[in-house]
């Protein structure tokens, strides 16, 4: 029952829903009532039944609504940027260009201008790799750029001294090496000069040519000009007052963003989010949210302050660059509505009555992180009667594109702090800090110092033979926070505000001691509720366990990212794809999966193609045009498991449209069935054991495709069942018919030989189930006898391995299985456990590997955790929502007992099972709305709610 008030509810009046009784123990119905309004409150209760028909009502409760339309808002977007920033803004650079037809055949540019005397500051960037800046012949040091970057070099500022007098700045560019090389190069610059008579700012008059011989000729403009990507920026302070004379009974602050922001309320600070405005495609949607405020308005004089910064919108975002997504400048719009006790209700938005001035956050990058000179904070600035008179007023930004959006996951948060469990000196005002667990985060330190004192913390994953950080796989990203102390009495508390990174060792500098109470590490994820709990009697495979979810923690941030720490941080489809399984038994993704995936749907190409990773500011990313195997398949893969596990419809119904937009615009291209027409970036089995290249071809790309194409096919034709659409289900299933045949017929011979006779083939036709009965077992003991040939390991990479184990299982190899769990060499899971290994390696050989990627918090290859979950602790979901699951428990006195607990929408499943050379005890609890599928040696058998025991 639905009402608008808690007194219609009370008298069992449900003047907006009353679903009637639904049978079935259904879970996550949807609201179908009257239209709900915004800003409104709704008053709710559930009667339940048991299988007698007694009755129970649960105890109220309530949902709100925020801003549901573009046009609930009011106020306006005002700008979050300096006036000195503002005139650059509007003297924008123009891009100008050229063709370079490799990095060996720079492009050459120059600008002549003239001085009458004064300073010079240039800012400059280039698609292109800069290789000489000069100044009348004379070379200008450019900042340094790891050769191993993801992206080009963002802009550059110079300063100069400029006399009078005829001047040439002079820049070669090239185009970047690596997998898609672009034949020409562009530029783009604001030369800003500061003379006696003014400040004047040039931003045309470009020369170009190409080689040495050639006459310098008029630089043309491009034909598309890409916003230009201002150097990082001080944040902005910002501050409203405004007056209550009655008593407010409700108030409520709804957010937007184009940058980094935190906020304030007459000195308190309002929620506990972190890292606000969460990353989005902003150029499609911006992503609002709603505070409730009602106890920190006061009667009088109240304050409402800001600090906005870069965030993600303005961050580096590779490999594009900054502002990614949509021109400067920073932007922030705010509506708080305050209802009084009368029922009188108004609003406090952003106009021109805000005041903002500088801020102690000089620089604050996602990558980078921060800088803040703690003697900038104005002191009382978050208090009635303070003097901001000398603070300028706001003024409005331009209006984008994109409408705001409400958030639909749950916020980035503090979940966690960890004490140091070591601080080691290792010279004069140096430490390292030990957290004993790689996560992503901040450090938070306690300090005392003098004014002006200055104190930087660096990050790492890991420690050189020296016991020195080793930050070599963090490639371009500084990683690293400053601080400027305020000299205040006793100590200052110095954390980041609007960044993050990715370590287990900090290097603390600046300070003559350093004592361990005055260092924590902040834990920062997505606050997904943590529902699944795995026990298993071997220290090794448990801390794999606890690795991979520790992994998930670092890279739910936002989006589901590849890894915390490098210049990177995307949402890469492919990593998600291969580990949904797992983190769906680790923490309830509903909401975040569908957030992720309308950032999906936001990005999809015109064919129904998903992109390599998202939010993608460049389409489906590197150039593709196409959907890439593995990594598009996320785009089906997401929704299937999220309802698998959770059993909401709307999941499925939000992105059906999308994804047999998907499917079908494979098939348009490949009526064959057979996927070899447009794989986008055809990455394959990236990173097998056996390539030389991440990319290289160890399995038929063809192979994997159509298997690829084959599972999103049949997940499909399951949710389509699962939600009424019986004529669709019925076309998908002959549609994966279709593409298993074709697989059968290209890549299976009639001895049970598939592909090439990789074990990724095998693999993909084993656990995919693309075999007949007849050629499953051959193929079975192919594929076991080339993993024992080369001495009990996989060679698989990122999309072999999730497989790897289900495909064993299905043809009985039970003891191989076990083999590979409890494997210690490389290449192996427990090989990253006894190297020290706190979350998941992106490569096997992560202690060795390639710095240019190696990253030691990455949980691709951690997605055997729900093998772990489902076939060793033996909790497998057959029917959305847990309505049934599979019991399958594949016991191994080797370890004597294993089990895991999910907290499901029905509720708590429990296994564990015992396991002796005689004996195998399973001991199953079963939540009420649920059926359990048992499987046991002896035969099968259903078991319904309650606890139960099985020996064998």
């Amino acid at each position: 029952m639905v009402a608008s008030s808690p007194r219609a509810l009370a008298s069992g009046r449900a003047d907006l829903w009353d679903s009637g009784h639904l049978k079935g123990g259904s879970v996550a119905v949807r609201y179908d009532g009257a239209p709900l309004k915004a800003g409104k409150a709704y008053h709710w209760k559930v009667q339940i039944f048991d299988e007698n028909g007694t009755s129970a009502w649960s105890s109220p409760s309530s949902w709100e609504t925020g801003l549901l339309d573009p046009s609930d808002w009011t106020g306006k977007w005002i700008a979050v940027e300096s006036a000195d920033e503002r005139t650059d803004r509007l003297a924008s650079p123009v891009w100008v260009e050229g063709s370079s037809p490799s990095p060996e055949h720079p492009r050459s540019f120059r600008l002549p201008f003239r001085s009458t005397g004064g300073e010079g500051m240039f800012t400059i960037v280039a698609d292109g790799a800069i290789s000489s800046l000069a100044l009348d012949g004379k070379p200008l040091d450019l900042p340094h750029r790891d050769p191993n970057a993801f992206g080009g070099a963002p802009a550059a500022r110079i300063k100069f001294p400029a006399p009078a007098g005829e001047h040439v700045l002079a820049v070669d560019i090239a185009p970047i090496a690596g997998f898609f090389i672009k034949p020409a190069v562009a530029v783009a610059a604001q030369l800003r000069l500061d003379e006696a008579t003014g400040v004047r700012r040039i931003t045309t008059g470009w020369q170009t040519r190409l080689g040495t011989e050639s006459l310098w000729s008029e630089a043309l403009p491009a034909a598309f000009q890409p916003v230009f990507p201002w150097p990082p920026a001080p944040g902005r302070l910002l501050r409203r007052t405004f007056v209550e004379t009655g008593n407010a009974i409700r108030a409520r602050l709804h957010v937007a963003a184009l940058g980094g922001y935190r906020l304030w309320l007459n000195g308190v600070r309002i929620g506990d989010d972190e890292l606000q405005s969460e990353p989005a495609d902003y150029s499609r949607r911006i992503p609002c949210r709603t505070y409730d405020v009602t106890a920190l308005v006061r009667d009088g004089e109240n304050v409402l302050g800001a600090l906005v910064g870069d965030g993600f919108f303005a961050s580096y975002q590779a490999p594009e660059g900054r502002y990614a997504y949509g021109a400067a400048p920073r932007r922030i719009r705010l509506v708080l509505e305050i209802e009084a006790a009368d029922g009188q209700a108004h609003r406090i938005v952003t106009d021109p009555e805000w005041r903002h001035t500088d801020s102690p956050l000089r620089m604050s990058e996602i990558y980078a992180g921060e800088d803040q000179d703690l003697r900038l904070w104005p002191e009382g600035w978050l208090s009635a009667g303070f003097d901001a008179s000398g603070w300028a007023p706001a003024w409005e930004a331009p209006l984008p594109e994109a409408p705001c959006s409400p958030a639909i996951a749950e916020p980035v948060r503090v979940v966690r702090e960890m004490p140091p469990i070591a601080v080691r000196r290792i010279g004069d005002r140096r430490f390292i800090v030990d957290f004993g667990q790689n996560f992503a985060g901040r450090v938070r330190l306690r300090a005392a110092g003098a004014a002006g004192q200055q104190i930087t913390v660096r990050h790492a994953e890991v420690l050189d033979p020296k016991g020195e950080l080793d930050r070599s796989n963090l490639r371009a990203a500084r990683a690293e926070d400053r601080y400027i102390l305020r000299g205040r009495p006793g100590s200052e508390d110095l954390e980041p505000i609007l960044t993050y990174q990715g370590f287990r060792y900090a290097e603390i500098e600046g300070l003559p001691d350093l004592d361990a109470g005055a260092v924590t590490g902040l834990v920062l994820s997505s606050a997904l509720h943590e529902t699944g709990t795995l026990r298993i009697d071997n220290g090794r495979l448990q801390r794999l366990w606890l690795n991979t979810l520790w992994s998930q923690r670092s890279n739910f941030v936002g989006v589901p990212t590849d890894c915390p720490q490098r210049d990177e941080r995307l949402g890469w489809t492919g990593d998600a794809q291969v580990f949904w399984d797992a983190a769906a038994f680790n923490m309830d993704v509903t909401a975040f999966t569908r957030s992720y995936c309308r950032i999906l749907r936001d990005v999809q190409g015109k064919d129904g193609a998903y992109p390599l990773w998202a939010p993608s500011p460049s389409g489906l990313g590197w150039g593709t045009t196409s959907a890439t195997p593995g990594w598009a398949d996320a785009g089906v893969m997401l929704p299937y498991t999220a309802f698998l596990h959770s059993g909401d419809a709307a999941i499925v119904d939000e992105n059906w449209e999308a994804m047999t937009a998907y499917i079908e615009g494979i098939l348009a291209r490949n009526p064959d069935a057979l996927w070899t027409n447009g794989r986008g970036a055809d990455l394959g089995d990236w990173l097998a054991l056996d390539a030389k290249f991440p990319m290289d071809e160890t399995t038929p790309k063809a192979l994997i495709a159509t298997a690829m194409l084959a599972r999103s096919a049949e997940q499909l034709a399951k949710m389509a069942d699962w939600t009424g659409r019986s004529a669709a289900a019925s076309h998908w299933r002959g549609q994966h018919d279709r593409i298993r045949q074709a697989f059968q017929n290209a890549f299976v011979k009639p001895d049970g030989s598939v592909g090439n006779g990789s074990q990724c083939g095998y693999i993909m036709a084993l656990g995919l189930g693309l075999l007949d009965t007849g050629r499953q077992k051959a193929a079975g003991r192919r594929l076991a006898s080339d993993i024992r040939r080369r001495g009990t390991l996989l060679s698989t990479g990122f999309l072999g391995t999730p497989l790897a184990l289900d495909a064993l299982a299905s043809v009985n190899e039970n003891e191989l299985v076990w083999d590979l769990l409890l494997r210690r060499e490389y290449p192996s899971w427990g090989y990253m456990v006894d190297h020290g290994a706190t979350t998941i390696w992106e490569r096997w050989n992560g202690d060795t590997g390639d710095v240019a990627m190696n990253s030691f918090n990455h949980y691709a290859l951690g997605a055997v955790a729900a093998f772990l979950y489902r076939r060793i602790a033996g909790i497998e979901p057959v029917e959305p929502g847990f309505a049934r699951f599979k019991v399958a428990i594949l016991p191994d006195q080797r370890v004597g007992s294993a089990g895991a607990s999910v907290n499901t929408a029905r509720g708590r499943i429990e296994t564990h099972w015992t396991c002796t050379a005689t004996r195998t005890a399973l001991d199953l609890t079963v939540p009420t709305g649920s059926v359990a599928e048992v499987e046991l040696p002896t035969g099968k058998t259903s078991a319904g709610p309650g606890s139960h025991r099985f020996t064998f």
